[in-house]
């Protein structure tokens, strides 16, 4: 079974765009279970230096732990789809309460001068 892949038309024409000037094929002519070793015979140097032209491509970096993922052009799909918009909707809000967390901490450590009161006069 095929994974379903991500329908962002603009960011699948930069992915199939990316690899086809990498494999030096028509974009047209990749198709997502198109194996990157059985289908298009890439060695290992190949697929590290693709590897390399995406993370260029998309700036950002992918982990070697995440390599075994990548078998396919679907499987590069999908990872850009879960790595781009995790960077776009998840990075301001665990920003913005890092932030707020420090802030609090910092707030929480400094002392306050008491309140004067007035003292009884006679």
């Amino acid at each position: 079974m095929t994974p379903r892949l991500p329908s962002s038309n603009g960011l699948n024409q930069q992915i199939y765009a990316t690899l086809g000037d990498y494999l030096r094929r028509d974009p047209t002519d990749l198709h997502p279970e198109d194996s990157l070793r059985d289908d298009l015979g890439l060695d290992s140097l190949q697929t590290i230096e693709l590897v390399y032209e995406v993370e260029s491509a998309f700036d950002i970096q992918i982990p070697d732990e995440d390599f075994g993922r990548l078998r396919t052009i679907g499987d590069v799909v999908i990872y850009l789809h879960e790595r781009t918009h995790a960077t776009h909707h998840d990075a301001t809000p665990t920003q913005s309460s890092s932030k707020a967390k420090a802030y609090s901490a910092s707030q929480s450590t400094v002392s306050k001068p008491r309140p004067r009161t007035k003292s009884a006069q006679p």
